[in-house]
């Protein structure tokens, strides 16, 4: 059974004792300095505590949940606060909040990244995640972590919905969308070549312009692209670009995909079996090189995260290179 929320926040307000236990100075000891630069850390480690203490006496009690997850979440600024806010009504936002990722501002202030990483050691490949439409990257951090479970991997949600409707006017365009992935990717000193870019419904339409620029005009840091659930749409002004050369010569020549699809998906000509098909062909007319196509017969739309055997078949192929 949960405990009341009376009960918890006093057993939280306990862990407060500790400050009555502050260090004194050490008998025969004349080093002041050094006693007061013990006394000053002890000091603003307490004051963390306090902070996060008040935090979740706040929620625990009823009030508004915290804005950030880490302390470096306390960096966003306008627009991006706005749409964090909106993340916290996200279905898996409390799985997501567990996992206690680093959330980072996007240098243009408008929205957040969600960095997350198993181990204190940087892993050695990570993978970029692109949700769909009117999505959060907080859920694709918890969607993605059952998967990720014992592997050497990092995983980089960006939220790259902006806005409040569906209209393009709320979304990052691609060449948005790379920026601040090549920016996170530098940051966190991401290897090219060991980057896998997933993109849902949504993302996975946006993902043949995001691979495009990466391997056409960018760091060509990834050696996978994964097209779930979203097919190629020729109208979009991105992927026009991509046949015009505005992405470079040819920009999806070599690259590497696998394609995603369900048979049970609500748009099969678009987003299913059929779209997805299309999708693997125009891909191999680029030049690209399509290593596998996932036909879930018992799936829909998501087919990749909902089966755990699809999942993991593309997480051993990312691991196999």
């Amino acid at each position: 059974m949960r405990p009341s929320n009376k009960k918890s926040a006093l057993v939280i307000v306990s862990a407060l004792s500790p400050l009555e236990a502050a260090p004194t100075v050490e008998d025969g000891r004349n080093d002041n300095q050094g006693q007061k630069i013990k006394l000053d850390n002890h000091l603003n480690s307490r004051w963390k505590s306090i902070k996060f203490i008040i935090a979740m006496i706040i929620v625990l009690i009823g009030g508004r949940p915290p804005l950030a997850f880490s302390s470096n979440a306390g960096l966003l600024t306008g627009n991006a606060v706005e749409v964090f806010r909106r993340a916290q009504s996200g279905r898996w936002f409390a799985d997501a909040h567990k996992l206690e990722p680093d959330i980072i501002p996007t240098s243009d202030g408008q929205s957040f990244l969600v960095v997350w990483q198993g181990t204190e050691k940087a892993p050695k490949r990570w993978i970029v995640s692109i949700h769909g439409s009117r999505g959060f990257a907080t859920d694709d951090l918890a969607i993605w972590h059952p998967h990720l479970k014992n592997r050497d991997v990092g995983l980089i949600c960006l939220q790259w919905w902006i806005g409040t409707d569906d209209t393009n006017k709320s979304y990052y365009m691609p060449m948005q969308i790379y920026r601040e992935i090549d920016i996170a990717l530098q940051k966190i000193g991401a290897s090219p070549g060991k980057v896998m870019l997933h993109g849902f419904s949504r993302g996975s339409a946006n993902s043949y312009a995001i691979t495009a620029l990466d391997f056409g005009r960018g760091k060509r840091y990834f050696s996978l692209s994964v097209a779930s659930s979203g097919g190629v749409g020729l109208d979009y002004p991105s992927n026009r670009a991509i046949l015009t050369g505005a992405f470079g010569d040819h920009p999806l020549r070599n690259t590497r995909w696998i394609t995603v699809a369900g048979a049970h998906d609500p748009n099969p000509e678009r987003d299913g079996i059929a779209g997805m098909r299309r999708a693997a062909t125009w891909l191999k007319e680029q030049g690209a090189i399509v290593i596998e196509s996932i036909e879930d017969p018992n799936e829909g739309h998501g087919a990749l995260q909902r089966n755990a055997n699809n999942a993991r078949r593309v997480l051993d192929l990312f691991f196999k290179e």
